[in-house]
């Protein structure tokens, strides 16, 4: 009898945990699988692979500007160097790369909130928001994005390494944060706040006297960046107004509870402005509960420290730059979200990973489209490569389609006399050093110049960054320059491919029309 009543009672218990791994497991697959099927390489990740392809030795990033007078980060560089060195072209090993940061980063972000709190039902809750929300997943899943990622996951390591009271081994940390991206200056400030947050009894003085060690690893980080980048470093773009970088703030601070790709915006406003006021009413009331202060508006402090560094930016556009930030809001949330019961929890994480599979289906069909038109493109050079010509215009709207189409290894015997252009403003080309062609593209370069030094200097190769939208030639100007040059124009094909047509004739007759 007794053996019967111990079965029975262990059912619930068995099936409890049954849910729970089987939750577990779809979460895991909801967010672990588009890293494989929803990105690919674009943008600034063909600016990474040209570092891999073209710097025989990475480590000068830490010593040598490598980044034309913008950045300082060589760590990251050094590790898409060895990625992009063992598995060229292989975006499946990136994003495996970048699952591992971003479920890390998750991993870590429930073990400062135990480490903090004590609650291991908050701290999971914690976790899992920062893993399935759609923001944090749409800036993992962008491979350029890694400077975030690691910054963030050195960065939380380093917390959770002096709450345990292992100085030696966070100034380790806080030294691959740093060197990953400039926004993890703000640790040592996180640091003196989560440790006030688990002693609030205690007052400041000592959490600011245990995070005092990484105050001289922040201070030889931005001497080194200084001296490498013989300046401030930045962008040289226009920035935003004051004004205009708070809309920004308050822009990814909304997306960060709806995404940025599902609702419209003036829907995403709404939402993101409704469960906003939601979660700062019952941070309000938490205030009365008989808590200590401290700990109930520490994430909401955290959010606010962490999001200081972004200010610096010309433009705070992008799901990357609020992956940090994200931390934060995640663990808000789970605080709120202790009232009710495990129901609505999981109902929440649903919801958060609906959004997100709506977010990456539509990234997928962008990723086998963007795809498709530079598979086209690169056949339509290789073939015009083989009838002698080494100039081309392609209409397709790909960024940075030079550097796109030197990974072809089809044409890396030809590529130093190649120039690829496109439709897209402020795209990079890549010329070897003291080539004949530098004057030639000249009149095509930006102004002022992207990067601000000029160009990235990559081994033997010169980045350069084209003209912004309205300071581009007209074409007759680029025809008068390169009267052999071949324009393609990628169009759809049967089979849902994609051809790359020679329409030479027909845009030079444009020209003729014109004149």
């Amino acid at each position: 009898m007794r053996e019967a009543k111990r079965g029975a009672g262990a059912t619930p218990l068995s099936s409890s945990v049954a849910s729970s791994v089987a939750l577990a497991l779809l979460l895991g697959l909801l967010v672990g699988v588009p890293f494989f099927a929803a990105t690919t390489f674009i943008g600034d990740d063909h600016l990474f692979l040209a570092f891999a392809r073209y710097v025989p030795n990475p480590l000068v990033a830490f010593v040598r500007d490598q980044h034309g007078g913008e950045f300082y980060r060589p760590l990251p560089m050094l590790l898409w160097w060895v990625l992009g060195r063992l598995a060229p072209l292989t975006p499946a090993v990136f994003g495996a790369f970048a699952l591992a940061l971003h479920a890390t980063a998750a991993a870590l972000t429930g073990g400062l909130v135990l480490a903090v709190r004590g609650d291991r039902r908050l701290a999971v809750t914690a976790a899992l928001l920062f893993f399935v929300a759609p923001l944090t997943r749409e800036a993992a899943y962008w491979y350029a994005a890694s400077t975030d990622l690691l910054a963030t996951v050195f960065g939380l390591a380093t917390l959770l390494a002096l709450l345990r009271g292992r100085r030696a081994l966070a100034v380790a940390l806080f030294c691959g944060a740093c060197w990953s991206k400039e926004t993890a200056i703000v640790v040592p400030l996180l640091a003196a706040l989560v440790l006030a947050m688990r002693m609030p009894e205690a007052g400041w003085r000592a959490p600011v006297a245990r995070a005092a060690p990484l105050v001289p690893v922040a201070v030889a980080y931005l001497l080194a960046r200084t001296l490498v980048l013989h300046g401030l470093g930045g962008s040289g773009d226009p920035a935003a107004s004051a004004g205009g970088k708070l809309l920004q703030l308050a822009a990814g601070l909304v997306h960060a509870l709806t995404g940025t790709q599902i609702f419209g915006a003036l829907v995403a406003w709404v939402v993101g402005l409704v469960a906003w006021a939601l979660l700062l009413a019952g941070t309000a009331r938490a205030t009365r509960g008989g808590q200590p202060r401290l700990v109930v508006l520490g994430p909401l402090l955290l959010i606010a420290l962490t999001v200081l560094p972004l200010l610096a930016a010309p433009w705070i556009v992008g799901a990357r730059y609020f992956y940090l930030p994200c931390v934060g809001i995640a663990w808000l949330a789970a605080e709120r979200l202790r009232r009710f019961g495990v129901p609505v929890v999981v109902g929440v994480l649903c919801g958060l990973a609906g959004l997100g599979l709506g977010q990456d289906l539509a990234r997928r069909g962008e990723v086998v489209a963007y795809e498709a038109r530079l598979m086209a493109a690169r056949r339509g050079i290789v073939s015009g490569l083989a009838e002698g010509f080494t100039t081309f215009h392609v209409d397709g709207g790909i960024k940075d389609l030079d550097l796109a189409v030197k990974e072809d290894p089809r044409v890396r015997p030809r590529e130093g006399e190649l120039l690829v252009l496109g439709d897209v403003p402020a795209s990079f080309v890549a010329l070897p050093a003291g080539s004949a062609r530098g004057p030639d593209v000249d009149f095509l370069l930006a102004r002022p110049p992207l990067p601000p030094s000029g160009a990235y200097h990559f081994g033997e190769r010169r980045i350069v960054g084209l003209a912004r939208e309205g300071d581009d030639p007209t074409l007759d100007e680029v025809i008068a320059h390169f009267p052999r040059l071949r324009f393609l124009r990628l169009r759809p094909g049967p089979g849902g491919r994609v051809i790359a047509r020679d329409v030479t004739d027909s845009r030079a007759g444009e020209v003729d029309g014109e004149e």
